[in-house]
């Protein structure tokens, strides 16, 4: 039951950066570079959850933001999914619970 809830608030959260990245972050660059809030996403997930979750979520998020985006499909998908299980370069030692 928690994997199903934290499932759907990634996916919830999913969306509502989609509707950001597209609309807003769409204009937005800082010296001609747009920021990706999809592989800051991947790395929370993969910082908080694990890095084989973050990993898969990651592939998972990707692949579905390549079909919104009708591009190639399965770029997205490595990088998020490389994004994910990068957890262990970024922060070294895990949350205590």
């Amino acid at each position: 039951m928690k994997k199903i809830l934290s499932f759907i608030i990634i996916f919830i959260t999913f969306i509502f950066i989609y509707f950001l990245q597209s609309n807003f972050f769409n204009w937005f660059n800082i010296a001609g570079v747009k920021p990706n809030l999809f592989i800051i996403l991947s790395l929370f997930v993969g910082i908080f959850i694990g890095k084989t979750y973050g990993a898969s979520v990651g592939i998972m998020l990707g692949l579905l933001l390549d079909l919104f985006i009708g591009k190639a499909l399965g770029i997205n998908g490595i990088i998020l999914g490389i994004a994910g299980f990068m957890r262990r370069y970024v922060y070294k030692e895990p949350f205590k619970r």
